[in-house]
């Protein structure tokens, strides 16, 4: 126990070799079992199964447009789904109808698309955010009016009362007055602190 004690270093060192060792073997057994990627995955969903089926093909078909040359042709523009679109851009796409593509370079039309996309995109937060905004008001609006009929009037009262007794305790006659009732209703002078 002593040598253990006395040369740490070393059984530590052998403990975290040992450590290491055990990982690596234990990481090629996991590589050896997992499938190669390459391989078809089996789905219990025939339906998924067949989407992603459908997928591969589609791009298998691309790949090889590409590598015969036809990556130049025009691609076709796609209409986007009315009822996946938020509404303002639904609008803006029930109401004209798209125009036929100008012949340009791939990049740029791609990026003029691109440019298109962000810009409708922008519009559409910038319309939900009107919305909220509206919404917000709506309810600051509502929230004002509840709290001017369930206010509390007694401050106003209270204001009100205090300057007619100070308006009253002005004159030497009201403030006599209100010592010799402060005598005569308040408390004995024997109790008074």
């Amino acid at each position: 126990m002593r040598w253990i004690t006395d040369n740490l270093q070393l059984v530590l060192a052998v403990a975290g070799a040992l450590a290491w060792w055990l990982t690596q073997r234990k990481q090629a057994a996991g590589e050896a079992e997992q499938p190669p990627p390459h391989e078809e995955k089996s789905f219990e969903d025939p339906e998924l199964a067949e989407r992603t089926r459908r997928i591969r093909e589609e791009i298998q078909r691309k790949i090889e447009q590409r590598a015969r040359g036809y990556a130049h042709e025009q691609p076709k523009p796609m209409r986007p789904e009315v009822a996946e679109l938020p509404p303002v851009i639904r609008e803006i796409f029930m109401e004209s109808e798209p125009a036929p593509a100008p012949v340009m370079p791939r990049t740029a039309s791609r990026q003029e698309a691109q440019r298109q996309a962000e810009i409708l995109e922008q519009q559409a937060a910038m319309a939900e955010q009107l919305r909220q905004a509206k919404l917000m008001k709506a309810s600051a609006e509502k929230r004002k009016e509840f709290e001017a009929a369930t206010a509390d009037h007694r401050a106003e009262r209270r204001t009100e009362t205090r300057s007619s007794v100070l308006g009253d305790l002005r004159t030497p006659e009201a403030l006599r007055r209100a010592f010799i009732l402060r005598e005569v209703i308040g408390p004995p002078v024997a109790l008074r602190r």
